[in-house]
């Protein structure tokens, strides 16, 4: 299936299950607009007006909206994609320099005949209360006038020869207002005490009415097969923008795109302007609720949603951390009486499903992915989708979590668990580097996101991890002089990542968090006996005679690039180095300085009964080096707790 086909059965599920222009919950939540509609949001910077009438049709009052409130309001085909010294106005709520008389002859009589227009359908049997009253309001002309006069009352003001408005006048907090720009949106108060008042924007009545117009118009226009709905509608060329005018659909100024198929760009693909719009307006909600997209980049969105379960709290974050161990609550829902919406709530759906807590999946419900990216002021590309049966995806989600997780420290459970990083902290921790704060961050944006983008079809494909990447991880923890306060947590990815890159390419089944003492591999057992050094230096340092503990870098961490490139030749020198702390260690702590000796001569040993070792020695460690490492450091803070 196309991404413009899931996108418009999406939005027709949702119409069918009643999630479309809940203007009930448009203050608490993401509203999915009902077609030929839009919307905007008060920036509180005095750029949205609400006027207030009588049923009568009398002016009450004039206010700002403040910060962050939503209008939803009536477009036509050519106003919503309006751009420059276009005259396109929107049917009802539109600028002031739309609705004023004072402004702008051609656009106040274009924005009347609009009007005029709609009130004519009204007439003819189709009538609506709230826009009988606004419209009767605008063709008095007062608006403009009534405006003014309601907002500045009371206060020192000046109108200027362009209708602008300056405040306090030959003052030193002289400042000057344009409305030309200002939008303004209308609100009815009922007379009645048990009436609700209208609103522009939570009428849905006016919005079916709207709807029922267009609907009429476009019936009257040539009907084409839309390639989408395989319906016979209008079809038209020129579509919503997303992300400001940026557009998904577009016909390209270029002939030789489609030069030698079609005779003009139009023929490209066929759309219905009623499926154009169900589609925009799905993209344009899902980019709005955050639950549905994460933003990847400076212009690049990862959007994700469920066909069958868009108004529960099954939503998923793919590029989010996967750790079956977190405990989430989850709010019973009762489908009888509780408002369907779409993307509410956050769920641990996947978790669930991967302890085993729940394993019953719709076989039939499907889940999409896709990645949009603001390519230019202009364009909007799709750079990836994907649609998986939704079982495939919990499955996959399964794999990918059981062959990358690896021991963590979970914030939540106060404890060390099983966790799979999220794909931003893989791209930080690759390309990144220890900020002051205390944590990786990759400030290359584009490089960030190309790594997130890389890594999903990891997740979504059964892709194996790219081999370049897991080089530049090792390569990153070759290097220990560069981490401070991230090094055990950066480790930690690694080993993440070079688990999920030996399951992938079949060097090994099964990766073991664990030491393996038995385990036979040159780069295993350097790394353990690195991490023996490092153990036993900082032991000395911490039990000097004095009792007072010496905190500095050890020859183990100062060497490590050199000991990873050369080991044998580097593991001379260490030794040489390491002798005066075992000579203080056996003075200190005996016990403490034979149980290392011991290991240490274990592990020589194990390193010399090797076929190859003499011959490779010296050759470069592998990601086994961090692996064993890692394994014995762990296994001494075992011992230290089994002691204590």
């Amino acid at each position: 299936m196309s991404v413009l086909s899931a996108l418009y059965l999406t939005y027709n599920n949702a119409l069918n299950n009643d999630m479309v222009d809940r203007t009930d919950l448009l203050h608490q939540q993401t509203v999915l607009l009902p077609v030929y509609h839009s919307n905007k949001r008060s920036t509180g910077a005095n750029d949205i007006i609400e006027i207030t009438l009588s049923e009568n049709g009398d002016f009450i009052k004039a206010e700002w909206l403040p910060k962050d409130q939503m209008v939803i309001f009536p477009i036509t085909e050519n106003s919503i994609i309006r751009a420059g010294k276009v005259i396109a106005p929107h049917p009802l709520c539109d600028e002031l320099s739309y609705l004023a008389k004072e402004y702008d002859t051609k656009k106040h009589n274009a924005y009347k005949n609009n009007l005029y227009d709609w009130i004519s359908y009204m007439e003819n049997g189709n009538f609506n209360l709230l826009l009988k009253i606004v419209s009767n309001y605008i063709f008095k002309g007062t608006i403009y006038q009534d405006c003014i006069t309601n907002l500045f009352t009371g206060l020192n003001y000046r109108i200027n020869e362009d209708f602008s408005v300056t405040l306090n006048p030959g003052e030193k907090s002289e400042k000057l207002i344009k409305f030309e720009k200002t939008f303004v949106t209308f609100k009815v108060e009922m007379e009645s005490s048990t009436a609700q008042n209208l609103t522009v924007s939570t009428d849905r009545e006016i919005h079916q009415n709207y709807i029922d117009y267009i609907r009429y118009n476009n019936s009257k226009q040539p009907q084409i097969r839309c390639d989408i709905s395989g319906e016979d509608t209008y079809c038209v060329s020129r579509h919503r923008g997303l992300l400001g005018n940026a557009k998904l659909i577009s016909i390209s100024n270029h002939n030789e795109t489609y030069f030698g198929r079609f005779d003009d760009g139009e023929e490209v693909i066929h759309i219905g302007y009623e499926v154009s719009q169900k589609i925009h307006l799905m993209i344009k909600y899902l980019l709005e609720n955050h639950e549905n997209c994460k933003k990847l980049g400076a212009s690049s969105y990862l959007i994700n949603w469920f066909s069958d379960d868009i108004g529960n709290a099954e939503i998923v974050n793919i590029t989010s951390t996967i750790s079956p161990y977190d405990d989430i609550d989850e709010e019973d829902l009762d489908e009888d009486t509780s408002p369907r919406t779409l993307g509410a709530g956050i769920s641990s759906a996947i978790n669930d499903y991967i302890t085993g807590k729940k394993r019953d999946v719709n076989p039939e419900g499907k889940f999409y992915l896709m990645i949009l990216d603001k390519i230019v002021n202009g364009r909007i590309s799709v750079k990836y989708f994907k649609e998986l049966p939704k079982s495939d995806l919990f499955e996959r989600v399964e794999e990918w979590y059981l062959t990358s997780s690896w021991p963590f420290f979970n914030g939540k459970t106060k404890r060390v668990s099983p966790q799979t990083p999220s794909l931003f902290y893989y791209a930080d921790a690759i390309f990144g580097n220890e900020n002051s704060k205390g944590y990786m961050e990759c400030k290359a944006g584009k490089l960030r996101t190309k790594t997130v983008e890389r890594l999903l079809p990891c997740i979504l494909e059964h892709r194996k991890i790219p081999l370049d990447l897991k080089n530049r991880m090792l390569e990153n923890l070759c290097n220990r002089s560069s981490y401070d306060k991230t090094w055990n947590s950066v480790v930690n990815v690694g080993c993440s990542i070079f688990k999920k890159y030996q399951i992938d390419y079949q060097i090994r089944r099964e990766v073991k968090d664990v030491l393996e003492t038995d385990k036979q591999d040159r780069s295993y057992l350097y790394g353990r006996l690195l991490a023996v050094y490092e153990k036993l230096e900082q032991d000395a340092l911490g039990i000097s005679s004095s009792g007072d503990s010496e905190k500095r870098i050890t020859n183990s961490e100062r060497l490590w690039t050199a000991y990873t490139k050369m080991p044998a030749r580097t593991l001379q020198i260490l030794e040489e180095k390491i002798r005066p702390y075992k000579e203080r260690l056996k003075k200190n702590h005996y016990g403490m300085a034979i149980y290392y000796d011991k290991l240490t001569t274990t592990i020589m040993n194990q390193l010399g009964e090797l076929n190859s070792f003499r011959q490779e020695k010296n050759k470069p460690l592998n990601e086994e080096f961090i692996f064993g490492y890692y394994a014995q450091k762990q296994e001494f803070y075992k011992k230290r707790e089994k002691t204590d």
